[in-house]
């Protein structure tokens, strides 16, 4: 597996599944908290540069990631999706189709008005059906399961369009799988989108909505890709010979 913009608890998640990991950072970002022993780690500007010049992310996945045979690329980040589907594009690997990164991080507009509420909702599809697993008020530290829950935090007057417009997001978008993000903005009963973007909360709002829901954004982010089950089996985690290793990742790269 491949991550894109991992944190230390994505990184430590993923090798839990019994992933030979390869990760793509960002110049500058840490690296010993990051990589272990059998981690490939590779400092590489994702986000700006190609723009300027398309063909540097892509000699770099044709010449470093593809003879990885990483069975998926991955990133839980909005700054690291559209590389991650740009990637799996370029390798034939299973992943989010890069029109529907795209097309949710040009949703909305991020202005907020004048008395608008601003709700962070995380969002998790699986074969197109979306699910609202929370709603987090914008600088808010909710403590309690209600403050959370989506139907229950939101008055009934404003969970319906939200949910709606959520869901008609996600559905224009294309997204076939996977989390996402959406800042909302609500006022007097109106709902607009602010920003979108594929990927999970901050690790801190991931713990706390694992927490509150009991629904894990960053293990089934994880899993889903690798079509590992929800909870581990009895059995314990999967081995290397499992869907985690589509190959050998080689020597590191560091």
């Amino acid at each position: 597996m491949v991550l894109i913009d991992a944190t230390a608890p994505v990184a430590s998640a993923a090798h839990a599944l019994g992933c030979r990991v390869a990760l793509v950072q960002r110049p500058g970002s840490p690296v010993h908290e990051l990589a272990g022993d059998e981690t490939d780690y590779y400092s590489v500007d994702f986000e700006t540069r190609p723009s300027a010049d398309p063909a540097y992310f892509t000699d770099f996945v044709d010449t470093v990631l593809r003879p990885l045979n990483p069975v998926t690329v991955l990133s839980l980040t909005g700054a690291g999706a559209l590389a991650a589907a740009t990637a799996n594009a370029l390798l034939g690997t299973p992943g989010t189709p890069v029109d529907a990164v795209k097309a949710l991080a040009a949703a909305g507009d991020p202005e907020v008005g004048d008395g608008e509420r601003v709700l962070r909702a995380h969002t998790f599809t699986t074969d197109g059906a979306h699910r609202w697993v929370a709603a987090m008020e914008e600088g808010g530290s909710p403590t309690r399961p209600e403050q959370v829950l989506p139907e229950r935090a939101l008055p009934p007057e404003e969970y319906g369009p939200a949910l709606a417009a959520l869901t008609g997001l996600l559905d224009a978008s294309g997204l076939p799988a996977g989390p996402a993000l959406v800042r909302l903005a609500l006022r007097d009963g109106g709902v607009r989108i602010l920003t979108a973007s594929h990927g999970t909360g901050t690790d801190d709002e991931n713990d706390l909505i694992r927490r509150l829901t009991g629904f894990d954004l960053m293990s089934s982010s994880l899993r889903r890709p690798l079509a590992v089950p929800a909870a581990p089996s009895a059995a314990g985690p999967p081995t290397p010979a499992e869907p985690c290793a589509a190959g050998n990742a080689g020597e590191a790269g560091r």
